[in-house]
């Protein structure tokens, strides 16, 4: 019994749409596993906006810590130039 043209043309789309299948699953699988990577990318990504948050931190402590001392010394140089300053008058 030979096949008739319509029969040709559905084994043909039949064909293609398994193609079109196969593709699509390939495609769902390479879509699946670039979201694990960028998955993976954006939790390394917030880690270190994290630990350079806390870094940051650290380094303002530091500053403040810093800038009081400053202040402390400027504060104790001036008195040591006033008590200069009378010394001198005398």
């Amino acid at each position: 019994m030979s096949e008739t043209p319509i029969d040709i043309v559905i084994n043909g789309l039949q064909t293609q749409i398994s193609e079109l299948k196969e593709i699509i699953s390939g495609l769902n699988n390479d879509q699946n596993t670039s979201c694990t990577t960028s998955t993976a990318q954006m939790k390394s990504i917030k880690d270190e906006c994290d630990s350079l948050k806390i870094e940051n931190a650290k380094c303002n402590y530091r500053i403040t810590h810093l800038l009081r001392a400053l202040d402390k010394k400027d504060y104790e140089i001036s008195l040591l130039k006033k008590d200069l300053n009378k010394t001198e008058f005398k």
